[in-house]
C-alpha cells in the first residue's frame, strides 16, 4: 500500500513522526526529578536562616587543586619541524605509469594505491555519476572472473581491495601481507586494463548509488551541504551539479565504458606501492604486471568557468516537520597551490576548524546556547573551492544564529586571529601532521596527492615548517583577502512555513524550493513519438492486467477501505504500524496510522488540498506538496492499471526484466502532467507485480504478492515497498469495496 505509505511518510515525513513520538514518550514518563528543596527552620540565631548572597563579595571557589605543588604541568608546545621521510624511489614504467615507492619494513604489509587523474570534475553534464559507478564496478568483474572470484582471491590471503571516485580522481587500492603481493600484482592490473562492467553488476550497483540519494532526503545535514554548492556555483558549473536519481538512471554500460577507455591510460595514472618491499625487484615486477596497459593520449581536461556574483543568496530549503534547521554559509574558496593556503589554515582553525577552540563554537554553543556545534572548512583541490560554514539550531533560534555566525565571519575577515590564536593554531596543525603521514600508505598518498596539485615531495615533508612560519599579519591579510563579506550564499534546511515567517519579518529576500524537488538541471526526457506498435502492444497489456484485476468491477469502484499492518523502517527504526485507508473517488483519500500502538497520526487529501494531525498538533499540507500527492495518487495500486484509459496518457513497450528469476513484461506509463511510473506485469496472472517511479531524485520500488479475490477485485495481501531511505512490509488484513463513506472524516478538525 505505498500510495498510503508514501503519502504518511514521506508527505507528513516518518522523521518527524519518530521525533515526536519520543518526545511524547518523555512527556509519558514523566519529568525529570528536581532537586529537593529544604526548609529553612527557625530558630534563636542564625544558623538555619537562609541570607541573601552578599554581592559585594567575590564568590568562594572550591578548588580542591589550589596550592598543589605536585601537579605535572603540559610542556611548551616544541617548534615545528620537518618530517623525516623514510627511502622514496620514483620510476616510470615502459607504458608511461609514474611509480611511488615508500618503503617501510616495520610491518610485513604492502599496499598499492593506484590513483587516476579523473573524478568527478571530468564529467560532461549528460554523464553525472558515472565517475563513481565505474570506479564501483571495477572490483565487479573482469574478462577472467568474476566478482565472487575476485572477493575469493583477496580474503583468502585476508588483504582488501577498494575502489572509489572523488571530486578530482579515482583511486583503486590492494592491501595485504607482503608474502601475497602477487596477488595484489595479479588483481590490480587485471581491473585496470580487462573490466568486464557486467550488466547484472551494473544494475547492482545503481541500485546501492540509487539508495545513497534517497538517504539524502532524510538527512538534512547532507542536503544542506550539496544546495549550497548548487547555489554558490550554480548549475552549469561542475561544483554545482548534484547527481540526482535521474542521472544514475540514464548511465548505460555504453558510457561506463567510454569512461574507462577515455581516462585510464597509464600516463594519467600514478601508482604508490608502500610498506615492505624490495624497490629493485618490485619495479621488474611492476613491468611484468602492467604490461597489458598499452599507452595512450590523456585527453584534454575540460576547464569550469566560475559565474562571479555579487551580494547575498538566500535558500530556503523546506522540509515540512523539521524541528531544527540546518544552516550553511558558503563562498568561493582558493586553489591549494594558493600563497595564502597556509595563512587559511591558521584562520580557519581559529574562526571554526579547531573544534572546541574556534569561535563558532564558543559564540554559538558556549556564550549563545544556540546549537552544539558550529565549524567551518575550505576545499584544498587543484582548482578553486569553497569556504563554507555550518551549523543547526532550534527552528526558534535560526536567524539569531545565522547572525551570530555570519558576525564572527565577518570580525574574522576585519582583524584577523589574535596571536594567541595563531598560536594555538599552529601548535595543533604542525603537531598533528607527523602522526597523519604516520603510516606508510598515508604518506604514499600524500605524496600522490602532492603531484596531482603540482606541489613538490619537500612540500610533504616541510608542512610543519610551512605552518610554522605563518604570522598574524600574514593570516590577518589571507582572512581579509579570501573572506567576502558582499558576496556569499546562504542556505536553510528546515521548517519551510516557519522559516518564511521570519525571514519575511527581517525583510530578507529568499528563494523556496521543497526537499524533494531535483537540485539543478535533470536529464531532458526523451519526446520522440512513441512507436504505434509499441503503444499498441503496451495497451493490450495493460488491458489484459485490468482484466485479471477485476476489469469493470475496478474502473467503475466508487470507494475503497481497506487495512493492513506490518513494519515501517527508516533513519536506523523499525516501528509496528497499522494503515487504516479510506478512499472516495475522484479524490478523496484518508489515511489513519498508528506507530508503535500508542502514537496516532492522520493524513486527508480532497481535490488539490489537505491537511494531517499528529502528536504536534493539525495542520494544512503546503502548496508545495500538491505534485508529490498527485504523483502518489497516480501509481496508487488499486487503480494504475486504468491509467492508460486516462485522456493524455502514453505507454510502450519496455524490455522484459526478472523477478524471482521468471521474465516479467514491462511497460511505461506517462501521464499527461508528466508522471512516468514502469509497471512489471506477471506473465502468467497477468496481476501486477512491481511498480517503479521516481519522485524527488528517489526511485521507488513497490513489490505486490499473495492476492486475494474481494468483490470481484484482485487485491494484493501483501506490500513490500523500498525508496526514499524508507522501507515498509506490509499484510492487508481487511477490504471493503464500494462501502458508504461518510463525507465528514474529510473535514479538518476545528483543533
Amino acid at each position: 500500500m505505498k500510495s498510503s505509505l508514501a503519502l504518511s511518510c514521506r508527505l507528513a515525513r516518518f522523521s518527524s513522526l519518530l521525533a515526536a513520538a519520543v518526545a511524547l514518550a518523555a512527556v509519558a514518563c514523566g519529568p525529570k526529578a528536581s532537586t529537593p528543596i529544604i526548609p529553612n527552620l527557625p530558630g534563636d540565631g542564625d544558623t538555619n536562616v537562609t541570607h541573601p548572597p552578599d554581592d559585594n563579595k567575590p564568590p568562594v571557589v572550591d578548588d580542591p587543586w589550589s596550592g598543589r605543588s605536585d601537579m605535572i604541568v603540559a610542556p611548551a608546545p616544541t617548534p615545528p619541524k620537518a618530517v623525516s621521510l623514510p627511502p622514496i624511489d620514483r620510476f616510470t614504467l615502459p607504458n608511461g605509469l609514474s611509480v611511488v615507492v615508500v618503503k617501510n619494513d616495520r610491518l610485513p604489509v604492502v599496499s598499492m594505491q593506484l590513483m587516476v587523474r579523473a573524478g568527478r570534475s571530468e564529467e560532461p553534464l549528460a554523464r553525472q555519476g558515472v565517475a563513481e559507478l565505474t570506479a564501483d564496478l571495477l572490483p565487479k568483474g573482469t574478462k577472467k572472473k568474476n566478482a565472487l572470484a575476485i572477493a575469493k582471491a583477496i580474503d583468502f590471503v585476508g588483504g582488501s581491495i577498494t575502489a572509489d571516485a572523488g571530486f578530482e580522481a579515482t583511486w583503486v587500492t590492494c592491501t595485504t601481507m607482503t608474502k601475497d603481493t602477487k596477488v595484489c600484482l595479479e588483481l590490480l592490473p587485471e581491473m585496470l586494463t580487462q573490466p568486464s562492467f557486467p550488466e547484472d553488476e551494473i544494475k547492482s550497483a545503481k541500485s546501492r548509488e540509487l539508495a545513497g540519494v534517497s538517504r539524502r532526503l532524510d538527512d538534512a545535514s547532507a542536503m544542506a551541504d550539496v544546495q549550497a554548492q548548487n547555489l554558490l556555483w550554480g548549475d552549469d558549473h561542475v561544483r554545482g551539479r548534484v547527481t540526482s536519481a535521474a542521472w544514475i538512471n540514464q548511465l548505460t554500460r555504453a558510457d561506463v565504458v567510454a569512461w574507462h577507455k577515455t581516462w585510464f591510460v597509464p600516463g594519467n595514472a600514478t601508482l604508490a606501492v608502500s610498506g615492505d618491499v624490495d624497490a629493485v625487484r618490485l619495479k621488474k615486477d611492476l613491468t611484468t604486471a602492467f604490461a597489458g596497459w598499452k599507452k595512450a593520449p590523456v585527453p584534454a581536461r575540460p576547464k569550469h568557468v566560475e559565474a562571479p556574483f555579487n551580494g547575498v543568496r538566500v535558500r530556503l530549503v523546506d522540509k515540512p516537520g523539521q524541528t531544527q534547521t540546518q544552516i550553511r554559509i558558503a563562498q568561493y574558496g582558493i586553489r591549494h597551490d594558493d600563497s595564502r593556503f597556509f595563512p587559511t589554515l591558521v584562520w580557519n582553525y581559529a574562526l571554526g576548524g579547531g573544534a572546541f577552540s574556534s569561535r563558532l563554537m564558543k559564540v554559538v554553543r558556549s556564550e549563545g546556547g544556540k546549537t552544539y556545534g558550529a565549524s567551518s572548512a575550505f576545499d584544498r583541490n587543484l582548482d578553486r573551492g569553497s569556504v563554507m560554514v555550518s551549523t543547526f539550531t532550534r527552528t526558534a533560534e535560526t536567524l539569531a544564529t545565522l547572525e551570530l555566525v555570519a558576525g564572527e565571519v565577518a570580525r574574522m575577515q576585519a582583524t584577523g586571529p589574535t596571536d594567541d590564536e595563531v598560536a594555538a593554531a599552529i601548535a595543533n596543525l604542525a603537531g598533528s601532521y607527523a602522526m597523519r603521514v604516520a603510516g606508510a600508505d598515508d604518506l604514499a598518498g600524500a605524496l600522490v596527492t602532492a603531484d596531482l596539485h603540482g606541489l613538490s615531495q619537500q612540500y610533504v615533508s616541510d608542512f610543519p615548517l610551512l605552518v610554522g612560519r605563518v604570522t598574524r599579519a600574514e593570516a590577518a591579510e589571507a582572512a581579509a583577502s579570501v573572506l567576502n563579506s558582499k558576496s556569499f550564499v546562504v542556505v536553510l534546511v528546515g521548517d519551510g512555513d516557519a522559516l518564511a515567517k521570519q525571514l519575511d519579518q527581517a525583510k530578507v529576500p529568499f528563494e523556496r524550493v521543497l526537499f524533494t524537488d531535483p537540485i539543478g538541471p535533470q536529464p531532458a526526457k526523451d519526446e520522440a513519438p512513441v512507436d504505434p506498435r509499441s503503444a499498441a502492444a503496451a495497451i493490450a497489456l495493460l488491458d489484459q492486467a485490468l482484466a485479471a484485476k477485476g476489469g469493470a468491477k475496478v474502473t467503475s469502484l466508487k470507494s475503497l477501505r481497506m487495512e493492513a499492518k506490518g513494519t515501517l523502517a527508516a533513519q536506523g527504526q523499525t516501528l509496528a504500524v497499522v494503515f487504516k485507508r479510506t478512499l472516495v473517488l475522484p479524490g478523496s483519500m484518508r489515511m489513519d496510522i498508528e506507530l508503535d500502538k500508542q502514537f496516532q497520526v492522520a493524513l486527508v487529501v480532497t481535490g488539490d488540498k489537505g491537511w494531517q494531525s499528529g502528536p504536534a498538533g493539525i495542520d494544512d499540507l503546503p502548496a508545495s506538496m500538491l505534485p508529490q500527492l498527485a504523483l502518489q495518487r497516480f501509481v496508487d495500486p488499486e487503480l494504475l492499471l486504468t491509467r492508460h484509459k486516462e485522456p493524455g496518457t502514453k505507454v510502450a513497450i519496455l524490455p522484459g526484466e526478472k523477478v524471482d528469476g521468471v521474465v516479467h513484461d514491462a511497460v511505461r506509463i506517462t501521464s499527461k502532467a508528466g508522471f512516468e511510473v514502469t509497471v512489471l506485469l506477471d506473465p502468467t496472472s497477468h496481476l501486477l507485480r512491481q511498480s517503479r517511479y521516481t519522485s524527488g531524485g528517489a526511485t521507488t520500488k513497490e513489490s505486490f504478492h499473495d492476492y486475494k479475490e474481494f468483490d470481484g477485485i484482485q487485491v494484493a495481501q501483501r506490500r513490500v515497498s523500498q525508496g526514499g531511505g524508507e522501507t515498509s512490509d506490509l499484510t492487508v488484513t481487511a477490504v471493503e469495496i464500494n462501502p458508504t463513506v461518510d463525507a465528514k472524516i474529510f473535514d479538518k478538525p476545528a483543533s
